[in-house]
């Protein structure tokens, strides 16, 4: 594999981004069919293609050869006196993982959190996704708060 550049995402990355949303929502339909039962992707392209020329949304690209390997989509959210860096997705394309990656597209998130006077860097991870809570614990998150629920 060529030299990986994790860059701002532009509007024409948009529907290799949304191919890997698919792949997220596949493993979260999976994963969760009574809470994600009819997903097919977060964004539509459109929907993409506006939110890469926000300003006030981080969404970062790996690229390599011209395409789009992975993603990860950061919000900046006030909590208390400071503000927090919010990973809301993260995904390495399947063919592109155990390279590195993942902690390239963390490490871009962090550097913008820092960027934009973050304290902190939160996110949420699905317990039924395992090699997601397993790449976040590596890379030196721990758990803040558990949410438990039950059948009823």
């Amino acid at each position: 594999m060529n030299k990986i550049l994790v860059r701002a995402a532009k509007p024409e990355d948009a529907n290799e981004v949304y191919n890997l949303l698919r792949i997220i929502a596949d493993l979260h339909r999976n994963g969760r069919p009574d809470m994600f039962p009819d997903l097919i992707s977060k964004y539509t392209v459109e929907e993409l293609e506006l939110r890469f020329l926000n300003d006030n949304h981080g969404v970062f690209v790996a690229v390599n050869d011209n395409r789009v390997l992975g993603y990860v989509f950061c919000d900046i959210i006030k909590e208390g006196n400071g503000f927090t860096l919010y990973v809301d997705d993260l995904c390495v394309s399947p063919r592109a993982r155990k390279n590195g990656i993942g902690h390239m597209l963390m490490d871009k998130a962090v550097e913008y959190g820092r960027k934009s006077n973050c304290s902190q860097l939160m996110l949420n991870v699905w317990e039924f996704n395992s090699s997601a809570v397993d790449f976040y614990e590596k890379y030196g998150l721990t758990t803040r708060t558990r949410h438990m629920e039950m059948p009823l």
